[in-house]
């Protein structure tokens, strides 16, 4: 591992240049003059656009995983043997992400730092182009990186060794480790190092995921003597019993963990749990395995619970087929005792929150054969119009009814006394107190909820879009990565962007099945999924920009806080 020489320091730096700013067919492959992997990792970034100064780094706090606790002793080990050496340890995870970094001499330290290579930030190469850890990642295979030969001008005075780290048990790539050091310092021995340390952490995620998985097929096994459906769930595995067989699919781990992780049980607790097919009744408990929380379930039905049967109402309503009125039970059971009562309904909630498609849904419920849809703000004959569909006993959805030009109470009454029956669509957090007013004179609300609040119905939401689409797309299969990434995402345009989102993946898929490279590069991004009370922050972080008309200063004012601190929850939540 020879240093650079000034001669080809210079030529390596032209060759580079020479790609960025002429394109990919400035030189054809393997003319460039520098090795493949380098070169392959050029072009890559040359066609995604990859600034080769970047103005920012994207930043999340890293969370402990197990990698980082596998590789937590194997680098403490080398940073005593390392103490007084200017050369820098990092460890990412399989996005790129920086988990850990030590760095003992400060010259060293300040080098990173000024680079970004520092805990948090992103070192993919989509974020940062050619270096030791995105590199890695997308070569799947041990690297070296040399001064000039990393495509960000802040990294060149670097020289990085790099190994992938991958899971033995199911030789899954789940991070990097790299050795980084100047130019000048340089040891032929760099890249043995790294990967002698790369196989040490290999070595010690084996041994902890061994013992740990053989305690929980034993948490499992102990369940078979149960005469109901039992499983195990931990954040990576499910098992089942013979008797819960029947309610597993590739969506239960996501759909279940999801819902464990956000109610976590302390102790034994009755709760009414997702499974594939339905809500179950179940006894949930808590077996936390070396710091790791896991749960046994134990069903106490072996039939899904069905919805809450209200009272015959007076006069009878039309079925509806099989398809509730909406997705949550709370709204479903509301609108049908609107419905009941022969009230005018308002739906209410966010955008993308399918207030047309449950307002469509209701009016069929009364019988309205192909219900005329207006928007009044649209539209300036949007009276005459409306009044026309209800006379003609069409059924009539009133849009958007916060947008201005806002209907009158009189016109909204005038049209509710035909007798026909009709909805309101609104969003009130976008409109004003005449909005608030009009609707609460003339309406009974109903809210629907954002979808970041009901991710157990989103693997049903998901099957009914594919169901609706038609062969050949209605065959299409998800793979379970792919639950993961669906059930993690926090869906900021709520039913509208799964919809939207489904619906091109089934269509692309055309009956094949969905893999994880398949979705777009937003879901792929890795992203802890939100707590409830997290979503409640985003919302507020959302509403004070949306009425601070995009002014950051204001929002944070609004909000109590900080610009830096804004600036923070918009980088965590996604809104940039």
């Amino acid at each position: 591992m020879p240093v650079l020489s000034r001669t080809d320091w210079d030529r390596i730096r032209r060759s580079r240049e020479a790609l960025v700013e002429g394109g990919l067919l400035t030189a054809p492959p393997g003319r460039v003059g520098v090795p493949e992997h380098i070169e392959r990792s050029w072009r890559r970034c040359v066609s995604s656009e990859v600034p080769v100064l970047p103005t920012r780094v994207d930043f999340a706090e890293p969370e402990r995983t197990v990698l980082h606790r596998a590789a937590e002793p194997v680098m403490n080990r080398l940073a005593d043997s390392l103490a007084d050496v200017a050369v820098a340890m990092v460890l990412s995870d399989a996005s790129g992400r920086i988990i850990a970094r030590r760095a003992q001499v400060r010259t060293q330290r300040d080098v990173m730092d000024n680079a970004y290579a520092a805990e948090g930030f992103d070192f993919s190469e989509q974020s940062v182009g050619t270096n030791g850890i995105g590199t890695v990642l997308a070569e799947r295979r041990p690297v070296l990186v040399r001064g000039p030969e990393h495509y960000n001008v802040l990294l060149e005075h670097l020289t990085c060794a790099s190994t992938p780290i991958i899971e033995p048990a199911t030789g899954k790539l789940v991070g990097t480790f790299s050795l980084a050091c100047s130019v000048d310092d340089v040891h032929p021995l760099m890249g043995v190092l790294a990967g002698d340390v790369g196989r040490q952490i290999e070595a010690r995620i084996l041994d902890e995921a061994g013992e740990r998985r053989r305690r929980f097929v034993q948490a499992c096994l102990s369940l078979e003597r149960t005469d109901t459906g039992a499983l195990v769930v931990d954040q990576e595995t499910v098992l089942a019993n013979r008797i819960a067989l029947a309610h597993v699919g590739p969506d239960l781990h996501p759909l279940l963990w999801q819902f464990l992780t956000e109610h976590a049980p302390r102790k034994q607790q009755q709760m009414t749990v997702p499974l594939s097919d339905g809500m179950y009744d179940a006894v949930v408990e808590p077996a936390h395995d070396a710091g790791k929380p896991a749960y046994s379930v134990t069903l106490l039905s072996r039939r899904p619970i069905g919805q809450v049967v209200l009272d015959a109402p007076s006069a009878p309503v039309p079925p509806l087929g099989d398809e509730p009125l909406h997705f949550d039970d709370r709204v479903a059971r509301e609108l049908q005792t609107a419905v009941q009562h022969g009230e005018l309904v308002a739906l209410t909630g966010s955008a993308g929150t399918g207030k047309l498609r449950t307002a469509l849904r209701t009016l069929q419920l009364l019988d309205a054969a192909d219900p005329a849809v207006v928007e009044p703000h649209l539209d300036p004959d949007w009276f005459a119009h409306a009044r026309s569909a209800v006379e003609a006993g069409r059924g009539l959805v009133l849009r958007r009814v916060h947008l201005a030009p806002v209907p009158s109470v009189a016109q909204v009454q005038a049209l509710a006394a035909s007798g026909g029956p009709i909805a309101l669509t609104v969003d009130l957090d976008e409109g004003d107190e005449a909005v608030l007013g009009l609707v609460r004179q003339v309406a009974t609300t109903v809210q629907l909820p954002e979808l970041s609040r009901c991710k157990a119905q989103i693997p049903a939401l998901v099957r009914g879009i594919v169901t609706d689409l038609g062969e050949p797309a209605s065959r299409t299969r998800f793979a379970p990565g792919v639950w993961d990434v669906l059930m993690a995402w926090h869906w900021p345009g709520n039913v509208a962007e799964l919809d939207n989102t489904v619906t091109a993946l089934a269509r692309r898929a055309n009956g094949g099945i969905v893999e994880v490279d398949d979705l777009p590069a937003e879901l792929r991004a890795p992203r802890r999924s939100m707590s409830l009370l997290e979503c409640a922050e985003r919302k507020a972080v959302v509403d004070a920009l949306r009425a601070a008309g995009g002014n950051r200063s204001r929002a944070a004012k609004a909000l109590g806080i900080g610009r830096n601190t804004l600036y923070r929850k918009m980088r965590e939540f996604g809104l940039q």
